[in-house]
């Protein structure tokens, strides 16, 4: 056991969520997305933590939130897609918007195209079986710029239904602190897969209570998952071969080696370490080659963000499900299609959720009553119309119960009412 002091608070900004068909089929990112993977990949990582930060305003990002979060260089993501400066593809323009630079063309993928997986992912959900052959991501983009925000460009998105129901129902815990670190440099999308495989292998091993034994990987597998390739190499008869396997054990240990140090380069704010060796598989036979991955991982998780973490499970699929019901029920469709700014909303609720001017009195009564219940009708974690308010405002981060002397009758200020055009 780690006995490196572990800070609550830290841990609970660093902790997100990463979709389970998303981290049991890393490699069919690869396969739908080609050379866009690593921006795709990075924009579902980035989009759950905001969602897990701030329900309230998820959908809102500038290129800046963007790579402080995946350790991306702003001016890479800004200049012209490879692809259409080559001339293999056409810009495509979408609500007068030319999309045209590499973060602006993989968005538009995202809008067009699904990941498509390998085989069919079959997930229980309340009671049901849900089966994934592909996974949609965008419904919708907007791009904001002009006097009102200035220069910088602010990216609106709406997520897919998929996303959604992932994020608050099926999902491994991910530690974020690191991810611009290990991004950073050459084979930064290889490290960043391999970390979240092993964020996952954490998640299930932490879920048993660590009395499961983990299975020997082998180094092929976590090549794949890295996307390491070698090219061919003549034999001494002129026929292609691939490289010998201890190429692969090399580039599989210098990502490993990478991350083992980055994660452990701040130990407080990693929610978990590992050690690894390479084995043979088989202790009998000592001349056999080490080519499988033994993975020990020393857990840094006290009970008490255990349990924070289960009360942050529920607080987020019981304030969304609770959410919802009031949108749909105070906004059905026929009143909706009167809504004239509405008319070409890919998703209404979306819209009204991440809005902090529509009706505020709600949410904070609902994020109150969700908050409570959450933690277990407790009364010391009862939350003031201050306190609910900023998290509509800034989010659930280091907002706790009585943390904060804001007039509650600040409320009042605000406005109600559905979201205002464009």
């Amino acid at each position: 056991m780690n006995n490196t002091t572990v800070h609550k608070e830290d841990l609970s900004y660093n902790l997100s969520r990463v979709d389970r068909s998303i981290a049991d089929n890393l490699m069919d990112i690869d396969k739908s997305f080609g050379g866009d993977a690593q921006n795709v990949l990075d924009f579902i990582l980035f989009i759950s933590k905001k969602l897990n930060s701030n329900l309230f305003g998820y959908t809102k990002f500038t290129i800046k939130e963007y790579c402080d979060f995946t350790g991306m260089n702003p001016a890479n993501l800004c200049c012209m897609h490879p692809d259409i400066a080559n001339g293999l593809a056409k810009a495509p323009v979408y609500e007068g918007h030319k999309f045209e630079s590499v973060l602006d063309y993989t968005l538009f993928r995202m809008l067009k195209e699904n990941i498509i997986f390998s085989k069919v992912i079959s997930y229980r959900d309340d009671g049901n079986i849900l089966k994934l052959e592909n996974f949609p991501i965008l419904k919708d983009i907007y791009l904001q710029s002009g006097n009102i925000l200035g220069t910088k460009k602010v990216y609106e998105v709406r997520l897919s239904d998929v996303i959604i129901d992932g994020f608050v129902g099926r999902y491994y815990n991910l530690d974020t602190a690191k991810l611009p670190q290990i991004a950073k440099g050459k084979g930064g999308h290889s490290r960043k897969k391999v970390y979240v495989w092993l964020n996952k292998i954490f998640h299930v091993f932490s879920s048993q209570g660590g009395k499961e034994e983990i299975p020997l990987y082998s180094v092929d597998f976590l090549a794949d998952l890295a996307g390491v390739r070698f090219m061919k190499e003549p034999d001494k008869k002129g026929m292609p071969i691939e490289k010998e396997p201890k190429h692969k054990k090399e580039a599989v240990s210098n990502i490993l080696k990478s991350i083992h140090k980055n994660i452990n380069a701040d130990k407080s704010k990693v929610h978990f370490s590992f050690d690894y060796k390479f084995v043979s598989g088989h202790s009998d036979n000592k001349y056999l080659e080490d080519y499988f991955v033994e993975f020990d991982f020393k857990t840094n998780l006290h009970p008490s963000i255990v349990k924070q973490l289960k009360t942050n499970h529920n607080l987020k699929i019981l304030l969304l499900r609770e959410l919802r019901n009031f949108f749909d029920f105070t906004y059905p469709i026929e009143r909706l299609s009167k809504i004239t700014d509405l008319e070409n909303e890919k998703d209404s609720f979306q819209r009204w959720l991440n809005n902090s001017k529509a009706d505020v009195e709600k949410k904070v009564e609902i994020i109150k009553n969700i908050y409570f219940k959450a933690n277990g009708w407790d009364k010391k974690n009862q939350l003031k119309d201050s306190e609910a308010l900023r998290m509509i405002h800034e989010g659930f981060i280091g907002i706790h119960p009585n943390s904060i002397s804001t007039d509650d009758n600040s409320i009042s200020t605000h406005l109600n009412g559905m979201p205002t055009a464009k």
